[in-house]
């Protein structure tokens, strides 16, 4: 009796990126798409980081906070270089 394959949608069914491998979702950047951040796009960055300063590593929150603090970084390394 042979088994019957799996679709993809079976397969990325309940997938998200905080369940995900590494290696099987990847995030692309704006950078990457070809969209360069704006002024705005930073300030914006500046206040959710505010609002996620004591998230908790390894959580939804911790994962954003991560991801916003390296563009932020980056813009400020681009924009504002010492």
């Amino acid at each position: 009796m042979s088994k019957k394959k799996p679709s993809e949608k079976e397969l990325v069914e309940g997938l998200t990126p905080y369940n995900a491998h590494a290696d099987e979702l990847a995030e692309v950047s704006f950078t990457e798409m070809g969209i360069d951040a704006s002024e705005s796009d930073y300030k914006m960055a500046l206040k959710r980081i505010e609002a996620l300063f004591d998230a908790e590593p390894n959580t939804p929150e911790g994962d954003e906070l991560e991801k916003l603090i390296s563009f932020v970084e980056a813009y400020e390394n681009k924009h504002h270089p010492i």
